[in-house]
């Protein structure tokens, strides 16, 4: 496999640049690498010694060589706005002379370390036209200091720099990387390790797939046991190597078929204690790298997690102390994270610029909520990419086979392919049909509809059972028992539900105002002792809970409250502390998998986050029309909107943000053109609204701004009350400001050479200003 960071940025360039940049790169390799003698001293700028360095003007300065090298960058300012290019120092002098040789569209800047102390006194050599971008030129970037000091002095003097240009780049986590953190576009034609270090005969070969690093090792002459279970293969094989020092040959078959296309990694637990991993060790096989056989690659990731293990006795007992799994991943496809399935798929981020980062995330993973939070556990934490880090995405199958007879943790594989019990109407309906039955029952004074549940409906895993009691949408009360008998601790918590004391008594009008939560804990798994920063490694937040308990005293809040009082992972861990009514550490903790179902006068459903999963929208016009009547309902006479809504506290929170408010008249002057029954109540909302942002327009010296009391103006507020106003009839009033706005936005954005970030269409209503810019465009933003 190769890795192409470079070629993915450059491969779509013509032959010609191809053809210069090979004739270039053999010329550097030849007479540009400067090595340490007696008589060549090589320093690094914080005064350590190296062996060698580029000396690009052992090139640069030759005929040919200056040619080639301003026919690469030429080739690469085709990317840039700016044709007024700088240079800071002395290295890249011939390079920036042969661009403005080459092609007279450009001119050139000679930016001093300190200003001239006779004569012009220049800081900055060269005719300056400050209205056109400038480009850095350089011939290498490693730290990044030359470029930064450049940048500095050229703004400084109130040029714009639009970014850099180097022959080779040292890495792209460095200088290079920070230049592009900070906005600027940065391009180079080499990278010092893909093109020269992995060319040189005194420097350790890069790794193309570093995952695949394995230690020195000796072959045994012995082949391991055919038809072996994997896991028990991977155990006979770290024991060998452990003991003896040599590897054992790969048999040529396995018990059964496995497919390891996308890799094998192999895991030692603890026998008593299965949150304690011991050693894990193995690689991926990316696409287009050649495999051998499953047997082969089981034996390899073995290997690995030996090399984490001490040799000899030690490292023996504690195989001796540890159950063994071994997962394959099937072929790796690249994907996109939209495409990522936590539930399905194990997933793979490697670095597109540095070879050596790359990270992957099992599905359902402890403490991993969803997809996003998969991807970046697999990206930051697992991967250490940088968060603007371009990176490849994969994701593959993922089969766990374990030792028989020892127990695994359940997570890390995908989830069984049948619909599981606690998501299952069938299983779960009843019991929230006989909870809501049983509170309606105690509320009118009447008998219960429903038959007693049976003792063998429910998993013998489920532990606990707890009911949720809400009036008018207000809880009423909340209490769970351990599941002995079902229907009749069923019965007892409903009644301890309604006689809770730490919520307000509110009385039931009719059935239809009373709703009913049944939360059913099961499958706990002890954690053991952690903080509350840690914990929250090992459960899903918003979906799992956790249990804390110290002696008599315990505490546990099931997981829709950290809807219900927006607590992030760590708050709800101390919240479940504080309940327990513990103040100091150790805090021992278990684990629980939960499934809440609601049950009204709609129907029953599953919940995720607090709120009910209802079926797909099929019925999209009644969601919009939900959607507008929310709107509306936080929409104040003022022209202005609440700023935040708290739902389970049914809070409103004042406050202006006016780029918002900005946003939601443009929302509401669309949503006024439909034929929505309330399209009158939407039109007057979002005139209001369109008032009262005018209101605060100031043209002051011709300067149109959208201000606020003290918050600084920008164009987002004006992008979105121009949407607005274009979305207007065309008879509207307020229609006359779109060009004074337009022209706002225009100067702000205009770009040398008249570029503008610009978005075609076809639709006259968006473009009233279509006679006033070139063409029909409207604004990007």
């Amino acid at each position: 496999m190769l890795r192409e960071p470079l070629s993915t940025t450059l491969a779509a360039l013509p032959p010609d640049f191809h053809s210069a940049r090979a004739e270039l790169l053999e010329l550097l390799r030849s007479r540009g690498i400067l090595y340490r003698s007696d008589t060549q001293p090589i320093l690094s700028r914080d005064g350590s010694s190296g062996r060698w360095m580029l000396d690009s003007l052992g090139v640069t300065l030759s005929p040919r060589g200056a040619k080639l090298a301003g026919q690469c960058l030429l080739e690469l300012l085709k990317r840039f706005d700016g044709h007024q290019l700088a240079t800071y120092g002395l290295t890249a002098v011939p390079i920036l002379q042969s661009c403005i040789l080459q092609d007279d569209r450009y001119r050139g800047l000679l930016v001093r370390k300190e200003r001239k102390q006779h004569g012009s006194l220049k800081l900055i050599e060269g005719e300056i036209d400050v209205s056109e971008p400038v480009v850095l030129i350089d011939d290498s970037v490693s730290s990044g200091m030359s470029m930064d000091e450049a940048t500095a002095k050229l703004e400084e003097a109130g040029l714009r720099v639009e970014g850099g240009i180097c022959l080779v780049r040292f890495g792209w986590y460095g200088g290079f990387a920070r230049m592009q953190e900070r906005g600027y576009h940065m391009e180079a034609v080499y990278d010092i390790w893909d093109d020269f270090i992995s060319q040189m005969e005194d420097e350790d070969k890069p790794l193309a797939n570093p995952s695949k690093w394995f230690p020195a090792f000796e072959w045994s002459s012995e082949r391991a046991p055919e038809g072996l279970h994997p896991a028990r293969l991977a155990r006979v094989v770290i024991g060998e190597y452990l003991s003896s020092g040599r590897l054992l040959r790969p048999p040529s078959n396995l018990g059964a078929d496995y497919d390891s296309a996308g890799g094998v990694w192999v895991s030692l637990r603890s026998r008593t204690d299965i949150h304690r991993r011991f050693a894990r060790g193995g690689f991926w096989h990316f696409p287009h790298e050649t495999r051998g056989s499953t047997a082969e690659d089981v034996v390899m990731a073995a290997l690995s997690t030996a090399a984490q293990l001490t040799r000899g006795e030690e490292g023996l007992s504690l195989v001796e102390q540890s159950a063994f799994a071994v997962t394959f991943f099937g072929a790796l496809e690249q994907c996109t994270p939209g495409q990522l399935d936590n539930d399905r798929y194990g997933i793979v981020v490697r670095s597109a610029e540095r070879r050596d980062k790359m990270g992957g995330a099992l599905p359902r993973m402890p403490g991993i909520r969803n997809e996003w939070h998969q991807f970046q556990h697999a990206r930051i934490k697992n991967g250490q990419l940088a968060s603007i880090e371009p990176y490849q995405l994969f994701r593959h199958d993922v089969v766990k086979v374990v030792e028989p007879e020892v127990n695994w943790q359940p997570t890390g594989v995908p989830a069984a392919a049948e619909v599981p019990w606690h998501k299952d109407r069938n299983v779960c309906g009843p019991v929230a049909e006989r909870a809501r039955d049983l509170v309606l029952a105690r509320l009118f004074d009447r008998s219960p509809a429903t038959a007693p549940l049976t003792g063998d409906l429910l998993p013998q895993n489920v532990d606990s059972l707890y009911v949720t009691v809400y009036i008018d949408g207000q809880l009423r009360g909340c209490m769970g028992t351990t599941i002995r008998g079902l229907d009749n601790d069923l019965q007892t918590i409903v009644e301890a539900a309604l006689r809770d004391e730490r919520f307000a008594h509110e009385a039931a009008s009719d059935p239809s105002s009373v709703a009913v939560t049944v939360s059913l804990l099961f499958d706990p798994l002890e954690i053991g002792q952690a903080a509350p920063e840690e914990i929250v490694n090992y459960y899903r937040h918003g979906e799992q809970t956790v249990m804390v308990y110290r002696g008599q005293q315990l505490g546990i809040l099931l997981p829709f409250v950290a809807s219900t009082w927006n607590l992030d992972a760590v708050s709800f861990a101390k919240a479940v502390i504080e309940k327990a009514g513990l103040t100091e550490p150790p805090y021992r903790w278990c684990r629980f998998d939960c499934a809440t179902w609601l049950i009204d006068d709609t129907g029953v459903w599953p919940t995720r986050g607090g709120f009910a999963e209802h079926p797909a929208l099929d019925d999209l016009d009644k969601y919009l029309a939900l959607h507008v009547r929310y709107l509306l309902k936080h929409f104040k006479d003022d022209g202005t909107f609440y700023s935040r809504y708290q739902p389970f506290q049914n809070r409103l929170f004042e406050g202006v943000d006016i780029a918002r408010q900005a946003h939601g008249a443009w929302v509401l002057a669309r949503a006024a053109k439909t034929k929505m029954h309330n399209a009158r109540e939407l039109t007057n909302a979002a005139d209001k609204i369109i008032d009262a942002l005018v209101s605060h327009l100031t043209d002051e010296e011709n300067d149109l701004w959208l201000r606020f009391e003290n918050e600084t103006p920008s164009v987002a507020e004006l992008s979105f009350l121009l949407l607005a106003l274009c979305a207007l009839p065309q008879n509207h009033p307020r229609r006359s400001l779109t060009k004074s706005i337009a022209a706002k936005l225009w100067s702000c954005i205009t770009l040398p050479h008249g570029r503008i970030s610009t978005h075609e269409t076809e639709d006259p209503a968006l473009n009233p200003f279509q006679d006033y810019f070139p063409g029909q465009v409207l604004l990007a933003l």
